[in-house]
């Protein structure tokens, strides 16, 4: 059975049609949420929560370099370590800031070294969320 549509719907589906945002807006939107954490909610006038997670996602990434992680390379034989690699790569500027102010790695020795790995992983991984939830608040799809 077909369902009907109402009559005062079909504008508002008109209007959210037309409100999507231009492509070159929703990769710079994108792009910036990927090298500054938060900047993309910030972008869309979302600044507390643009703040939150600013502040969420390097917290963790300074966790992960207090403890000693160690930074994966792209060019290892593993599969898993490459996915390391994208995982800490995914965080944005504060990895390769971290590099050029002298962060060589992790110290496998130290006993916390596991977990700040984790944490630089998952700083990564946190920032993929809020950039697919900048991408998602841009098209309308969220409130």
């Amino acid at each position: 059975m077909p369902k009907k549509v109402l009559e005062s719907e079909a504008p508002a589906k008109a209007a959210a049609v037309a409100a999507k945002p231009d492509t070159g807006r929703l990769v710079r939107l994108c792009v910036a949420a990927w090298l500054i954490p938060g900047a993309g909610h910030y972008m869309l006038g979302r600044r507390a929560r643009a703040l939150i997670l600013f502040l969420a996602i390097v917290i963790m990434f300074g966790f992960g370099l207090v403890m000693k992680g160690e930074f994966f390379s792209i060019h290892s034989p593993s599969y898993l370590e490459t996915l390391g690699w994208f995982g800490e790569f995914a965080v944005g500027l504060p990895m390769p800031l971290a590099s050029f102010f002298g962060y060589s790695g992790g110290d496998p020795l130290f006993v916390s070294a596991d977990f700040g790995t984790a944490f630089l992983v998952a700083a990564g991984m946190l920032n993929v969320l809020a950039i697919l939830d900048a991408y998602d608040i841009a098209l309308g799809r969220k409130p």
